[in-house]
Parts: structure tokens; sequence; C-alpha cells
């Protein structure tokens, strides 16, 4: 249910950061009236999926997630803003909180399963406080007379191929593993995920050059020059952290495996060798995923992702009866350059058609 939002509060705030309460208003109100969307939804999937969860039960978790949206909201106008440090205190000092309650509910006074998912509640409650307090503090205040349906439904129509992106990176991630599941069986899931784990898990050691690129993308206001600069720049970094990383994983692949899930996933070692291949083209597909994202071009990077899932679903219905999870993990590595020369094709042909509109322009 973030139908795209905090990418698009993001991009918004970074090129209009004078308009930043105006922004937030309107987005943070659109989410908080959604809830009631979500959870009349979400309810009654729980109710045909999951009958035997309590209904207090269900309405704390409900509450935690959608409090997680917001959190999530504030902490993207804050991006777009340049404001990093606050996200990390906003995050830190309530989850400290959340571990000490958490262990002295669990130990000390024993409590039940909703009072420790209200700690948690509680926990993120308090980092939306810390943070919304942030932004007024900085003059990014709530204004209710900034909202109306008709500005909320433009903000939609606008972000919702983000939120469909969204929604088909997470069936990309997930639908493999189901498949697996249901053709393979466990024991061939349980492999292949221990080593998809590790393979998404590399991300890690280049998304910090990431975490500002949005926001500086979005400030450049499609300036290809400047854009196709950062891009160099940031693709032989990632490259070469990916490079790294790859020779680490193709060398100790066993050695991994075995630290972290034990010899028992020994099957898993091979998977992780060929996913290994797919490192470089994941760092950099997601370069481009972000500056296309953040020069507005959020249809296009919806369509990418779409075929890419279900090229992905098409391919591993044909071959893992046959080829079993080295099949899947290859399928993987292809989606992934799939993925990174769609995107940058893509990208370069917005940059030459920006270009030819300005020498026409001049």
């Amino acid at each position: 249910f973030d139908l795209g939002l905090p990418v698009y509060i993001q991009k918004e705030t970074a090129l209009n950061k004078d308009d930043a309460g105006k922004i937030f208003s309107r987005v943070f109100i659109l989410s908080s009236l959604l809830y009631f969307l979500y959870f009349g939804i979400s309810f009654l999937a729980a109710a045909v999926i999951y009958p035997d969860i309590p209904f207090t039960l269900y309405i704390i978790i409900s509450f935690m997630m959608y409090i997680s949206l917001l959190v999530t909201i504030t902490n993207k106008t804050l991006a777009g803003l340049d404001k990093y440090r606050i996200q990390f205190t906003a995050f830190t000092v309530p989850r400290i909180l959340i571990l000490i309650c958490f262990a002295a509910g669990i130990y000390y006074f024993y409590f039940s399963l909703n009072k420790l998912m209200l700690i948690f509640s509680a926990g993120i409650l308090l980092n939306l406080i810390i943070t919304v307090l942030y932004l007024r503090r900085h003059g990014v205040k709530i204004i209710p007379s900034e909202f109306s349906f008709k500005g909320a439904k433009a903000i939609i129509t606008v972000s919702i191929p983000l939120g469909l992106a969204v929604i088909f990176n997470y069936l990309y991630d997930k639908t493999d593993l189901l498949l697996i599941s249901g053709i393979n069986g466990y024991d061939d899931a349980a492999f292949y995920n221990a080593a998809y784990g590790i393979f998404k898990s590399t991300s890690l050691a280049f998304s910090f050059l990431l975490v500002s690129g949005f926001t500086r993308v979005a400030e450049l206001n499609r300036d290809t020059a400047k854009i196709r600069l950062f891009f160099k720049e940031h693709m032989r970094l990632i490259t070469v952290i990916c490079l790294v990383c790859s020779a680490v994983i193709l060398i100790f692949s066993g050695t991994i495996i075995n630290i972290i899930y034990t010899e028992k996933f020994s099957g898993s070692v091979l998977i992780l060798q060929i996913l290994a291949f797919g490192i470089t083209a994941m760092g950099l597909n997601n370069l481009t995923g972000i500056i296309l994202n953040a020069m507005g071009y959020f249809p296009t990077v919806m369509f990418i992702t779409m075929y890419a899932f279900i090229m992905n679903v098409l391919f591993n219905l044909f071959l893992l009866p046959f080829y079993g999870i080295t099949a899947a993990a290859v399928i993987t590595v292809l989606t992934e350059i799939f993925i990174l020369i769609t995107e940058w094709y893509y990208m370069n042909k917005i940059f030459r058609n920006l270009e030819a509109s300005k020498i026409k322009s001049a």
C-alpha cells in the first residue's frame, strides 16, 4: 500500500525543497487516509489465509506495519532534504528501547504475544514521532489545508507505476522460491534460498553509494551532462565493489555456506557460485533504476520490472522440472542482466532525446 509514495516524495522534495512542507502534508495525509482501505483489505485477506489469528493481534500488527510506512514517508522526506543523520538516530534509539523492553517482557514480566507486539508498535511510533518533530522544527509541518482529494488523485496517478514496480520486484524475489518448493520440493527450496539470501545481501556493500544518489540525481533536474557524469563515477565504484564481492564468493563459497548454514547446506555452494556472476549486474541495475526513477521515468522502470518478472517466471516454469535449482540460479543471473541492459538502453535513449530537445529549443 505504499503506492510508490515514498519514492515520489523523495524526488519531489529534492526537486522543490522550498515546497517541502506542502509536499509532505499532501503525501503524509494521503498515506494516513489509505490506512482504512489497507485495514479493510488486509483484514479480509487475513481472515481467509490466516483464520486462526486473533483479531486483537491482527489489529496490533496491521497498525505497526502501517506506522512503518509512515516512517518511510518521513525518512524519504528527510532524504530529499539531505538529512540522513537524524534518520539513523530516530531508527536506533527506539530499537534499543524495543530490545530492552522486549527482553524484559519475555524474561521478567512474561508478557503475552499481544503485549510484545505492542512494544514493537510503540517503538516504531516513537520513530515516527521523532522524525515528524524534527521535520516540524525545520519548517516542514503537516498543513491540513494543503490536502485535497483532487490533488491526491494526481499524486497517485504519478506514483502508481512506482508502486507496481515495487510489487513486481517483490514478486520477482519471491516467486522463484515458491515455484521451486512446488516443483522441486522444500529441500531444494531451502538450498536455493540460502544461496539467494547471501547473493542479495551483497547489495549492502554498494547500497551506501546510492543512499544519497537518488536525491542528487533528482536535484540535477534532468541535466543530462551532470547525470552522465554521476552515472560514470558511480558505475566505476559499484563495478569494482561487485567484482570483489563476486571473487570472494567464488573462492570462498563453501566456507561462507558452512559458517552461516553449516555443512548440511552444501547443496547451496554451486548455486551461490552461479549467482556470484549476477552481482555486478544487480549492482549496476540498481544504479540505472535509481537514475530513471529520480528523473521521473517511473512507468519505464515499472514496465522493465514487469517484463523481468514475467521472463523469470516463464523460464523457471519451463526449466525447473528438468534442471532444478541450477536452472533457477542461471535464470536469476540472466534476469539481472536483462534488467541492466534494458534500463541502460532506455536511460541512454532518454539522454539523447533530452539533449536533442535542448538543441531544438536553443
